[in-house]
């Protein structure tokens, strides 16, 4: 199994650790709890209740709210709460045009933000921003925090998504930064010696989706898809609210189906992939071929210059409503509606979640086509009850998944540190 959360894990911890991961879950999204409310939700007895509770206390886990008046009758209950200093967790997300960093604490916060602009590429040179804008980022962090509340050593894990296919739970990506001489070792592990933290790697479309997902989502929804609507275009599957990873990891390639007939060599190496028609890059070689055959867009002066149109081009001409653009994103949308009402019929979700670049504009005119194209193709009585949605994170949906990835992911050291102090 390769969940975190799976029973043999679960099983795998001591008591104490497992109830103090009970109660962090169950007060994340709540302002504060008395000692008999954890006890309900828990399912132990208030005896064990008080214990833990008392335990994470002393270890710092939670902290002491306020204590309500009860009119001096009896003993006063007190309410309790994360401490969100106790650990902070940093996410960072590669995409094809953009290093996206953030800052959670450990209530599930996202309390810093930023982004820089840069150009992806499978080269040293990347890998070595990358791993520079990091420790500028964390340092950048003093000035923002009062040195009480915040410090780098509270720092848990970093957790890096890229655009490629990742192996997250043995931290190696066979496509991106593999190079000869790290000797085998995990690209995490390459990183994580890098920057001086523990590093987790994950694919950026499963980060984007549990970001999304943790956010809000999982409150509604068992089981989903996720589409990331960026340069390329990628699928996290989500059931009984966890990623469906797949044998090796790698599970929801969908821009690398084998859709189309057009002799159009992807950038994996094979031809007819569903990206060479639907995706970002795709749209931006079809408004380029268009302006080159003498059609007239707001991207006319930069294409017949020679310059090569990025994501950030085609959303600037969609925002403007530029009319080749537009009809060249509305035919996108109706083929990808065409393909997410395959995987409706397939999965059967609960919902589908548009998430990417193509769908963070002011008016979302990718989702217009593509409710069209879902309808068109999809069986009526296996679509008319699933939620089609777009992200409510945006361009912090990344971020905020790889923060919650780190955090998921130590939850456990952290509190079995505390047990054993």
């Amino acid at each position: 199994m390769l969940s975190d959360t799976s029973s043999d894990y679960v099983q795998a911890l001591p008591d104490a650790v497992v109830f103090k991961q009970e109660l962090l879950r169950c007060i994340t999204s709540k302002k504060g709890f008395f000692i008999s409310d954890i006890a309900r939700e828990t399912g132990r007895s208030i005896t064990t209740a008080i214990k833990y509770v008392h335990q994470m206390r002393d270890e710092g886990l939670i902290i002491p709210l306020d204590k309500p008046d009860n009119q001096g009758k009896g003993r006063r209950s007190i309410r309790f709460g994360i401490n969100p200093n106790r650990a902070y967790f940093v996410g960072v997300e590669v995409v094809n045009f953009a290093v996206n960093l953030g800052l959670m604490n450990f209530c599930g916060e996202l309390v810093a933000f930023e982004k820089h602009e840069f150009v992806f590429e499978n080269t040293y040179a990347c890998m070595e921003y990358v791993c520079s804008v990091i420790p500028e980022f964390i340092s950048s962090l003093a000035n923002c925090f009062d040195s009480d509340s915040f410090a780098p050593e509270r720092i848990a894990a970093v957790c890096i998504t890229l655009p490629e296919r990742v192996n997250t739970f043995i931290g190696t990506s066979p496509t991106v930064f593999n190079f000869e001489d790290h000797d085998g070792r995990a690209l995490a592990d390459v990183l994580g010696e890098r920057l001086g933290y523990r590093v987790i790697i994950q694919n950026d479309t499963k980060g984007k989706a549990w970001g999304d997902y943790c956010s809000g989502l999982d409150r509604q929804y068992r089981n989903l898809l996720y589409i990331n609507m960026s340069w390329g275009t990628g699928l996290c599957i989500i059931i009984n609210g966890q990623i469906y990873y797949g044998m090796d990891g790698y599970s929801g390639e969908f821009g690398h189906i084998h859709i189309f007939e057009n002799n159009i060599m992807c950038y994996c190496g094979k031809k007819g992939c569903l990206e060479t028609e639907i995706s970002g890059r795709a749209v931006a070689r079809k408004v380029t071929e268009r302006i080159l055959d003498g059609e007239k867009s707001l991207l006319s002066r930069k294409v017949l210059s020679g310059e090569e149109l990025r994501l950030g081009d085609i959303v600037w001409a969609m925002e403007r409503e530029d009319p080749l653009t537009l009809e060249i994103i509305e035919l996108t949308g109706l083929m990808l509606g065409a393909q997410i009402a395959m995987l409706i019929n397939l999965f059967n979700p609960q919902a589908v979640v548009i998430g990417g670049s193509l769908v963070d504009t002011e008016v979302n005119y990718l989702m217009y086509s593509l409710k069209m194209g879902v309808s068109k193709y999809s069986l009526k009585l296996m679509s008319r009850n699933v939620a089609l949605l777009t992200s409510t994170l945006k361009d912090r949906a990344g971020v905020t998944g790889a923060c919650y990835i780190a955090r998921q992911r130590t939850i456990s050291d952290i509190i079995a540190a505390g047990c054993a102090m």
